[in-house]
Protein backbone atom coordinates (compact mmCIF):
# COMPACT_ATOMS: atom_id res chain seq x y z
CA UNK A 1 0.00 0.00 0.00
CA UNK A 2 1.42 3.39 -0.98
CA UNK A 3 -0.10 6.64 0.20
CA UNK A 4 1.00 10.10 -0.93
CA UNK A 5 0.44 12.76 1.71
CA UNK A 6 2.20 15.61 -0.08
CA UNK A 7 -0.96 16.76 -1.85
CA UNK A 8 -3.31 16.48 1.10
CA UNK A 9 -5.18 19.62 2.14
CA UNK A 10 -2.93 21.34 4.67
CA UNK A 11 -5.98 22.32 6.72
CA UNK A 12 -7.07 18.71 7.10
CA UNK A 13 -6.54 17.57 10.70
CA UNK A 14 -6.72 14.31 12.61
CA UNK A 15 -7.57 14.14 16.29
CA UNK A 16 -5.83 10.97 17.37
CA UNK A 17 -6.20 8.73 20.41
CA UNK A 18 -3.60 6.04 21.21
CA UNK A 19 -4.68 3.03 23.25
CA UNK A 20 -2.61 0.40 25.09
CA UNK A 21 -3.45 -2.28 27.69
CA UNK A 22 -1.42 -0.48 30.38
CA UNK A 23 0.84 2.51 30.87
CA UNK A 24 4.05 2.15 28.89
CA UNK A 25 6.76 0.03 30.47
CA UNK A 26 10.37 -0.47 29.41
CA UNK A 27 9.30 -3.37 27.18
CA UNK A 28 6.78 -1.25 25.25
CA UNK A 29 9.29 0.94 23.42
CA UNK A 30 7.02 1.21 20.41
CA UNK A 31 4.16 2.74 22.46
CA UNK A 32 6.45 5.35 24.00
CA UNK A 33 7.61 6.25 20.50
CA UNK A 34 4.03 6.51 19.23
CA UNK A 35 3.01 8.87 22.03
CA UNK A 36 6.17 11.00 21.78
CA UNK A 37 6.14 11.35 18.00
CA UNK A 38 2.41 11.37 17.16
CA UNK A 39 1.32 13.54 20.13
CA UNK A 40 -2.23 12.19 20.48
CA UNK A 41 -5.08 14.28 21.83
CA UNK A 42 -6.01 11.41 24.13
CA UNK A 43 -4.13 8.44 25.62
CA UNK A 44 -6.22 5.44 26.64
CA UNK A 45 -4.98 2.79 29.09
CA UNK A 46 -6.26 -0.36 30.75
CA UNK A 47 -9.27 -2.64 30.46
CA UNK A 48 -11.55 -4.42 30.04
CA UNK A 49 -12.38 -1.45 27.82
CA UNK A 50 -10.44 1.42 29.44
CA UNK A 51 -9.57 2.25 33.05
CA UNK A 52 -7.88 5.61 32.50
CA UNK A 53 -7.34 8.34 29.95
CA UNK A 54 -4.87 11.20 29.73
CA UNK A 55 -6.29 13.79 30.00
CA UNK A 56 -9.35 12.74 31.92
CA UNK A 57 -7.99 10.51 34.66
CA UNK A 58 -9.35 7.19 35.96
CA UNK A 59 -12.58 5.65 34.70
CA UNK A 60 -13.82 4.08 37.90
CA UNK A 61 -17.58 4.38 38.33
CA UNK A 62 -17.40 2.28 41.52
CA UNK A 63 -16.01 5.29 43.40
CA UNK A 64 -19.13 7.43 43.06
CA UNK A 65 -22.76 6.94 44.06
CA UNK A 66 -23.92 7.81 40.53
CA UNK A 67 -21.40 5.37 39.11
CA UNK A 68 -22.59 2.56 41.37
CA UNK A 69 -26.17 3.23 40.29
CA UNK A 70 -25.10 3.06 36.63
CA UNK A 71 -23.27 -0.23 37.20
CA UNK A 72 -26.29 -1.70 38.99
CA UNK A 73 -28.56 -0.63 36.15
CA UNK A 74 -26.27 -2.05 33.46
CA UNK A 75 -25.43 -5.32 35.21
CA UNK A 76 -28.67 -6.20 36.99
CA UNK A 77 -31.44 -4.75 34.83
CA UNK A 78 -29.90 -4.61 31.35
CA UNK A 79 -27.71 -7.70 31.88
CA UNK A 80 -24.55 -5.90 30.75
CA UNK A 81 -21.01 -5.90 32.09
CA UNK A 82 -18.86 -3.38 33.93
CA UNK A 83 -17.10 -2.89 30.58
CA UNK A 84 -20.30 -1.41 29.14
CA UNK A 85 -20.13 1.40 31.72
CA UNK A 86 -16.48 2.01 30.85
CA UNK A 87 -17.35 2.01 27.15
CA UNK A 88 -20.03 4.66 27.64
CA UNK A 89 -17.68 6.92 29.61
CA UNK A 90 -14.86 6.42 27.09
CA UNK A 91 -17.22 7.28 24.23
CA UNK A 92 -18.10 10.51 26.06
CA UNK A 93 -14.41 11.42 26.39
CA UNK A 94 -13.72 10.60 22.74
CA UNK A 95 -16.55 12.92 21.75
CA UNK A 96 -15.28 15.67 24.07
CA UNK A 97 -11.86 15.62 22.38
CA UNK A 98 -13.39 15.26 18.91
CA UNK A 99 -11.38 12.07 18.26
CA UNK A 100 -11.52 10.93 14.65
CA UNK A 101 -9.04 8.04 14.74
CA UNK A 102 -7.90 5.53 17.38
CA UNK A 103 -4.61 3.64 17.16
CA UNK A 104 -5.10 0.55 19.35
CA UNK A 105 -2.08 -1.51 20.40
CA UNK A 106 -2.58 -5.31 20.48
CA UNK A 107 -5.45 -7.27 18.97
CA UNK A 108 -7.56 -7.82 22.11
CA UNK A 109 -7.50 -4.07 22.80
CA UNK A 110 -8.89 -3.43 19.34
CA UNK A 111 -11.65 -5.98 19.97
CA UNK A 112 -12.57 -4.27 23.27
CA UNK A 113 -12.98 -0.95 21.45
CA UNK A 114 -15.44 -2.26 18.84
CA UNK A 115 -18.59 -1.48 20.91
CA UNK A 116 -17.13 1.95 21.75
CA UNK A 117 -16.82 3.07 18.12
CA UNK A 118 -20.04 1.40 16.96
CA UNK A 119 -22.41 4.02 15.58
CA UNK A 120 -19.68 6.71 15.48
CA UNK A 121 -17.52 8.07 12.68
CA UNK A 122 -14.32 7.11 14.52
CA UNK A 123 -11.86 5.04 12.48
CA UNK A 124 -10.03 2.23 14.27
CA UNK A 125 -6.49 1.18 13.34
CA UNK A 126 -5.19 -1.86 15.26
CA UNK A 127 -1.46 -2.51 15.70
CA UNK A 128 -0.58 -6.17 16.37
CA UNK A 129 2.81 -6.85 17.98
CA UNK A 130 3.46 -10.54 18.66
CA UNK A 131 1.65 -12.79 21.13
CA UNK A 132 -1.70 -11.39 19.99
CA UNK A 133 -1.21 -12.85 16.50
CA UNK A 134 0.67 -16.06 17.30
CA UNK A 135 -0.11 -17.55 20.70
CA UNK A 136 -2.29 -20.65 20.25
CA UNK A 137 -4.62 -19.82 23.14
CA UNK A 138 -5.01 -16.23 21.92
CA UNK A 139 -5.84 -17.21 18.33
CA UNK A 140 -8.31 -19.83 19.54
CA UNK A 141 -10.02 -17.50 22.02
CA UNK A 142 -10.17 -14.44 19.77
CA UNK A 143 -10.60 -16.02 16.34
CA UNK A 144 -14.19 -14.87 15.81
CA UNK A 145 -13.49 -11.52 17.44
CA UNK A 146 -10.51 -10.97 15.14
CA UNK A 147 -12.70 -11.71 12.12
CA UNK A 148 -15.20 -9.09 13.36
CA UNK A 149 -12.29 -6.73 13.95
CA UNK A 150 -11.06 -7.25 10.39
CA UNK A 151 -14.46 -6.24 9.04
CA UNK A 152 -14.99 -3.22 11.29
CA UNK A 153 -11.55 -1.60 11.55
CA UNK A 154 -9.90 0.64 8.97
CA UNK A 155 -6.51 -1.08 8.93
CA UNK A 156 -4.55 -3.73 10.82
CA UNK A 157 -0.81 -3.17 11.21
CA UNK A 158 1.60 -6.12 11.57
CA UNK A 159 5.37 -6.17 12.09
CA UNK A 160 6.43 -9.35 10.30
CA UNK A 161 5.56 -11.44 7.25
CA UNK A 162 4.72 -14.38 9.50
CA UNK A 163 2.22 -12.28 11.46
CA UNK A 164 0.59 -11.04 8.27
CA UNK A 165 0.10 -14.59 7.00
CA UNK A 166 -1.29 -15.76 10.36
CA UNK A 167 -4.01 -13.09 10.43
CA UNK A 168 -4.97 -13.53 6.78
CA UNK A 169 -5.19 -17.28 7.38
CA UNK A 170 -7.86 -16.89 10.09
CA UNK A 171 -10.02 -14.78 7.78
CA UNK A 172 -8.97 -11.13 8.01
CA UNK A 173 -9.14 -9.49 4.55
CA UNK A 174 -5.66 -9.17 3.05
CA UNK A 175 -6.36 -5.61 1.87
CA UNK A 176 -6.82 -4.55 5.52
CA UNK A 177 -3.44 -5.91 6.70
CA UNK A 178 -0.42 -3.60 6.35
CA UNK A 179 3.17 -4.66 7.11
CA UNK A 180 5.10 -1.93 8.94
CA UNK A 181 8.31 -2.73 10.79
CA UNK A 182 9.40 -0.91 13.92
CA UNK A 183 11.99 1.83 13.80
CA UNK A 184 14.86 2.88 16.04
CA UNK A 185 16.22 6.35 16.79
CA UNK A 186 19.74 6.47 15.29
CA UNK A 187 20.59 9.46 17.50
CA UNK A 188 20.21 7.27 20.59
CA UNK A 189 21.65 4.05 19.19
CA UNK A 190 24.87 5.50 17.86
CA UNK A 191 27.67 3.18 16.68
CA UNK A 192 30.88 2.65 18.60
CA UNK A 193 33.38 5.49 18.16
CA UNK A 194 36.21 3.10 18.96
CA UNK A 195 36.03 -0.68 18.74
CA UNK A 196 36.37 -2.33 22.16
CA UNK A 197 38.71 -5.26 22.61
CA UNK A 198 36.40 -6.79 25.21
CA UNK A 199 34.47 -9.90 24.25
CA UNK A 200 31.06 -9.01 25.64
CA UNK A 201 27.82 -10.61 24.50
CA UNK A 202 24.75 -8.52 25.29
CA UNK A 203 21.04 -9.33 25.43
CA UNK A 204 18.02 -7.39 26.70
CA UNK A 205 14.34 -8.21 27.05
CA UNK A 206 11.74 -9.84 29.23
CA UNK A 207 12.75 -13.13 30.82
CA UNK A 208 9.90 -15.16 29.31
CA UNK A 209 9.47 -18.45 27.48
CA UNK A 210 9.64 -17.13 23.93
CA UNK A 211 12.97 -15.36 24.55
CA UNK A 212 14.49 -18.44 26.25
CA UNK A 213 17.31 -16.63 28.11
CA UNK A 214 18.39 -19.94 29.66
CA UNK A 215 19.31 -21.27 26.20
CA UNK A 216 21.47 -18.20 25.55
CA UNK A 217 23.14 -18.99 28.89
CA UNK A 218 23.70 -22.64 27.92
CA UNK A 219 25.28 -21.59 24.63
CA UNK A 220 27.57 -19.23 26.50
CA UNK A 221 28.86 -22.06 28.72
CA UNK A 222 30.38 -23.63 25.61
CA UNK A 223 31.96 -20.33 24.60
CA UNK A 224 33.63 -19.94 28.00
CA UNK A 225 35.55 -23.20 27.55
CA UNK A 226 37.56 -21.68 24.68
CA UNK A 227 37.28 -18.00 25.62
CA UNK A 228 37.29 -17.81 29.45
CA UNK A 229 37.56 -14.00 29.51
CA UNK A 230 34.22 -13.50 27.74
CA UNK A 231 31.30 -11.81 29.46
CA UNK A 232 27.56 -12.23 28.99
CA UNK A 233 25.18 -9.43 30.01
CA UNK A 234 21.50 -10.42 30.27
CA UNK A 235 19.42 -7.30 30.95
CA UNK A 236 15.73 -7.12 31.75
CA UNK A 237 13.21 -8.62 34.13
CA UNK A 238 10.51 -11.27 34.04
CA UNK A 239 9.21 -14.57 35.35
CA UNK A 240 12.31 -16.57 34.33
CA UNK A 241 14.89 -14.17 35.77
CA UNK A 242 15.45 -15.99 39.05
CA UNK A 243 15.60 -19.39 37.35
CA UNK A 244 18.20 -18.07 34.88
CA UNK A 245 20.26 -16.59 37.74
CA UNK A 246 20.11 -19.89 39.62
CA UNK A 247 21.25 -21.72 36.50
CA UNK A 248 24.24 -19.38 36.18
CA UNK A 249 25.16 -20.09 39.80
CA UNK A 250 24.74 -23.85 39.36
CA UNK A 251 27.04 -23.74 36.32
CA UNK A 252 29.64 -21.71 38.22
CA UNK A 253 29.32 -18.74 35.88
CA UNK A 254 28.69 -15.94 38.40
CA UNK A 255 31.85 -14.03 37.47
CA UNK A 256 31.16 -14.23 33.74
CA UNK A 257 27.44 -13.34 33.64
CA UNK A 258 25.82 -10.06 34.67
CA UNK A 259 22.14 -9.32 35.29
CA UNK A 260 21.78 -5.50 35.36
CA UNK A 261 17.96 -5.58 35.46
CA UNK A 262 15.66 -3.16 33.68
CA UNK A 263 17.53 -0.56 31.61
CA UNK A 264 16.46 2.70 29.99
CA UNK A 265 17.09 3.22 26.24
CA UNK A 266 20.26 5.27 26.79
CA UNK A 267 21.63 2.56 29.09
CA UNK A 268 20.80 -0.15 26.56
CA UNK A 269 22.58 1.84 23.85
CA UNK A 270 25.63 2.23 26.10
CA UNK A 271 25.81 -1.53 26.74
CA UNK A 272 25.43 -2.26 23.04
CA UNK A 273 28.32 0.05 22.15
CA UNK A 274 30.57 -1.98 24.45
CA UNK A 275 29.45 -5.35 23.08
CA UNK A 276 31.10 -7.62 20.54
CA UNK A 277 27.63 -8.67 19.38
CA UNK A 278 24.00 -9.05 20.41
CA UNK A 279 22.52 -12.49 21.26
CA UNK A 280 18.91 -13.67 21.62
CA UNK A 281 17.57 -17.22 21.44
CA UNK A 282 13.91 -16.60 20.53
CA UNK A 283 11.68 -19.63 20.02
CA UNK A 284 8.06 -20.80 19.89
CA UNK A 285 7.24 -22.59 23.19
CA UNK A 286 5.89 -26.10 22.59
CA UNK A 287 4.54 -26.73 26.10
CA UNK A 288 2.94 -24.79 28.92
CA UNK A 289 0.55 -21.84 29.04
CA UNK A 290 2.59 -19.89 26.47
CA UNK A 291 2.50 -22.67 23.88
CA UNK A 292 2.58 -21.24 20.36
CA UNK A 293 3.64 -17.76 21.48
CA UNK A 294 6.02 -15.89 19.22
CA UNK A 295 7.92 -12.67 18.76
CA UNK A 296 6.84 -10.07 16.23
CA UNK A 297 10.03 -8.30 15.23
CA UNK A 298 12.06 -7.73 18.44
CA UNK A 299 12.89 -4.05 18.87
CA UNK A 300 16.13 -4.90 20.67
CA UNK A 301 17.47 -6.65 17.58
CA UNK A 302 16.77 -3.56 15.50
CA UNK A 303 18.51 -1.47 18.18
CA UNK A 304 21.58 -3.71 17.97
CA UNK A 305 21.67 -3.44 14.18
CA UNK A 306 21.35 0.33 14.44
CA UNK A 307 24.21 0.45 16.96
CA UNK A 308 26.40 -1.35 14.45
CA UNK A 309 26.96 -4.68 16.15
CA UNK A 310 26.20 -8.08 14.58
CA UNK A 311 23.28 -10.16 15.83
CA UNK A 312 23.32 -13.85 16.74
CA UNK A 313 19.79 -15.17 17.02
CA UNK A 314 17.33 -17.77 15.74
CA UNK A 315 15.30 -18.21 12.57
CA UNK A 316 12.17 -17.05 14.31
CA UNK A 317 9.27 -14.79 13.25
CA UNK A 318 10.35 -11.32 12.09
CA UNK A 319 14.00 -11.87 13.02
CA UNK A 320 14.61 -13.56 9.66
CA UNK A 321 13.18 -10.48 7.94
CA UNK A 322 15.66 -8.03 9.45
CA UNK A 323 18.92 -9.94 10.07
CA UNK A 324 20.78 -10.63 6.82
CA UNK A 325 22.48 -13.98 7.42
CA UNK A 326 26.25 -13.81 7.00
CA UNK A 327 26.18 -10.03 6.54
CA UNK A 328 24.63 -8.45 9.64
CA UNK A 329 24.58 -11.56 11.80
CA UNK A 330 24.19 -15.32 12.13
CA UNK A 331 20.92 -17.20 12.61
CA UNK A 332 20.45 -20.76 13.87
CA UNK A 333 17.48 -23.07 14.29
CA UNK A 334 15.34 -22.66 17.39
CA UNK A 335 16.79 -24.71 20.30
CA UNK A 336 20.12 -25.21 18.46
CA UNK A 337 22.31 -24.35 21.44
CA UNK A 338 25.44 -25.80 19.81
CA UNK A 339 24.83 -23.75 16.68
CA UNK A 340 24.47 -20.56 18.70
CA UNK A 341 27.64 -21.33 20.65
CA UNK A 342 29.51 -21.94 17.38
CA UNK A 343 28.41 -18.56 16.03
CA UNK A 344 29.42 -16.81 19.26
CA UNK A 345 32.87 -18.45 19.17
CA UNK A 346 33.25 -17.39 15.55
CA UNK A 347 32.72 -13.76 16.62
CA UNK A 348 35.41 -14.15 19.29
CA UNK A 349 37.84 -15.70 16.82
CA UNK A 350 37.23 -13.13 14.08
CA UNK A 351 36.85 -9.66 15.64
CA UNK A 352 37.51 -8.00 12.27
CA UNK A 353 34.67 -10.00 10.76
CA UNK A 354 32.44 -8.85 13.62
CA UNK A 355 33.42 -5.25 12.88
CA UNK A 356 32.69 -5.69 9.18
CA UNK A 357 29.27 -7.19 9.93
CA UNK A 358 28.54 -4.36 12.35
CA UNK A 359 29.23 -1.75 9.67
CA UNK A 360 26.83 -3.54 7.32
CA UNK A 361 24.22 -3.79 10.09
CA UNK A 362 24.30 -0.04 10.74
CA UNK A 363 24.06 0.81 7.04
CA UNK A 364 21.15 -1.59 6.52
CA UNK A 365 19.31 -0.30 9.61
CA UNK A 366 19.75 3.33 8.55
CA UNK A 367 18.17 2.52 5.20
CA UNK A 368 15.25 0.44 6.51
CA UNK A 369 14.60 0.67 10.26
CA UNK A 370 14.78 4.27 11.45
CA UNK A 371 12.22 5.68 13.85
CA UNK A 372 11.41 8.35 11.26
CA UNK A 373 10.50 5.68 8.70
CA UNK A 374 8.25 3.89 11.21
CA UNK A 375 6.45 7.07 12.30
CA UNK A 376 5.99 8.24 8.70
CA UNK A 377 4.46 4.84 7.90
CA UNK A 378 2.10 5.15 10.86
CA UNK A 379 1.10 8.65 9.80
CA UNK A 380 0.30 7.50 6.27
CA UNK A 381 -1.92 4.70 7.55
CA UNK A 382 -3.65 6.91 10.13
CA UNK A 383 -4.22 9.79 7.70
CA UNK A 384 -5.67 7.39 5.15
CA UNK A 385 -8.53 6.91 7.62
Amino acid sequence: MSLNLKHRNKHQTMNLAIQSPGKSTYSETFIRCQITCLKPELQIFGGPVASETIPGGPINPKKSLLGLCEISLEMLIRNKTFGAVQARELRRRLKKHNISTILANFGPSGVALLPVIQGTHIKLVVHFHGYDAHKDQMLSEFREDYIRLGKACHRIIVVSDKMKKALIKIGIPEKKVILLRYGVDPRVFLPQSRRSNEQIFFSVGRFVDKKAPYLTLLAFTQVLIEYPKCKLVLAGDGELLEATKNMAIALGMQKSVEFPGVLQPQQIASHMRKALCYVQHSLVPEVGPNRGDSEGTPVAILEALMTGIPVISTRHAGITDVVVEGKSGYLVKERDVKGMAKAMKLMCAQPEKAKEMGLYARKDAMEKYTLEKYILGLKEILHSA
